[in-house]
């Protein structure tokens, strides 16, 4: 066993029942929270509208305090500050046009503490008390609490508290490589990935099959007045939805990067730039999100650094469709739609995707050695 630690965060969530008392003390946190931030992202929004410097603009926001009587409510108020400031960057570099305001009708809202007390199926708050937890997943050993994120979801509809732990880790040893237990993959729309030896994944696209009913409760909500009890009832019926896909798709790739990670000893896959594919044909876009290819590398890459095994990147100018993985000649630009390609040198034929995954692997195997 390694004797080297090295410290990762983890999140730990678990569900609240507060009492319906403890629910308006919550919804006055969140309202101070969505108060300063939308104070904070004005005075950003008509700083660049008059043209004034990030400096000038940080200063008007650091100098503008946000009154408040309790001392622990100063560090959600500060992670407010910090998130404005980042944003307000972003709004003088043009990369976004402007701040927008929180609403209080929205999806989520959330407050955060530095500290909280934890005892058994119970979360203490301060100014607030004791809140009943479903605790159905322990802590691991010498973990320590960087913060806590109290959230309320679904337009209402649950609460839950996030819990940011600091966890010491053994860093595994470096395993050894084996050319036959390397596997390159490439990204394909439907699948979400093919191996080098021309395996699927097979990745269901959940988001596709809940389409319709995510439709069906959209459309309802809009037959009635924003914030009525009706608008938030389908409105949340939609928002579980949304969140029962997304817990969906991380399960699935968990599970593949953790079956991946036990048969190989070394993945290669290539760098792509998502957010410029998606600007550059937006009807991919439903596609593309709906895969999540750069989370499911995220995953993956944390999975094998865990197991000391590696996430070969080969870079995205690299031609992997381009070049025959048979023969290495060189075969031109492909176009998109075009499923098999047939090599003109050697006569062989072979699925476009597969051809790039051998060369991914290829290449990524060279920067091995």
């Amino acid at each position: 066993m390694s004797s080297k630690f090295e410290t990762v965060f983890r999140t730990y969530s678990y569900r609240l029942y507060p009492t319906k008392m403890q629910q308006l003390e919550l919804k006055a946190l969140f309202d101070l929270q969505d108060h300063a931030f939308n104070d904070w992202a004005d005075l950003a929004n008509r700083g660049v509208a008059q043209g004034k410097s990030y400096e000038t603009i940080q200063n008007e926001i650091e100098s503008h305090e946000i009154i408040t009587e309790r001392r622990e409510d100063r560090y959600a108020l500060s992670v407010t500050r910090s998130h404005v400031l980042t944003l307000a960057r972003h709004l003088c570099d043009h990369q976004i046009k402007r701040i927008r305001f929180r609403l209080p009708d929205r999806q989520q809202r959330s407050f955060t503490y530095k500290t909280v007390g934890i005892s058994e199926h119970y979360l203490v708050i301060p100014s607030i008390g004791t809140i009943a937890m479903r605790d159905y997943r322990p802590f691991p050993d010498h973990a320590e609490l960087r913060y806590a994120k109290i959230l309320v979801d679904c337009y209402g509809a649950e609460y839950r508290v996030d819990l940011v732990l600091a966890v010491l880790l053994p860093i595994a040893e470096e395993q050894p490589v084996h050319y036959e237990k390397v596997v390159g993959l490439d990204y394909t729309q439907n699948g979400l990935y093919v191996t080098n030896t021309g395996e699927n994944a097979g990745y269901p696209g959940y988001r596709r099959i809940a389409q319709e009913q995510l439709r069906r409760y959209h459309r309802a909500a809009e037959r009635f007045h924003t914030g009525s009890n009706r608008w938030r009832k389908h409105k949340q019926r939609a928002a579980k939805l949304e969140r029962h896909i997304v817990h969906q798709r991380r399960n699935w790739q968990y599970q593949q990067a953790h079956k991946l990670c036990k048969e190989h000893d070394a993945i290669c896959v290539e760098t792509l730039d998502f957010a410029g594919m998606k600007q550059a044909n937006p009807s991919l876009s439903p596609k593309l999100n709906d895969n999540a290819c750069a989370a499911f590398f995220r995953k993956l890459e944390q999975i094998l650094h865990q197991n000391g095994k590696k996430l070969i990147r080969v870079d995205a100018q690299f031609p992997s469709s381009q070049i025959c993985s048979c023969c290495g000649a060189y075969l031109g630009k492909q176009p998109l739609g075009k499923e098999y390609i047939t090599c003109p040198h050697c006569g062989v034929t072979i699925r476009r995707d597969h051809n790039a995954a051998r060369n991914i692997r290829d290449k990524g195997f060279r920067r091995l050695e």
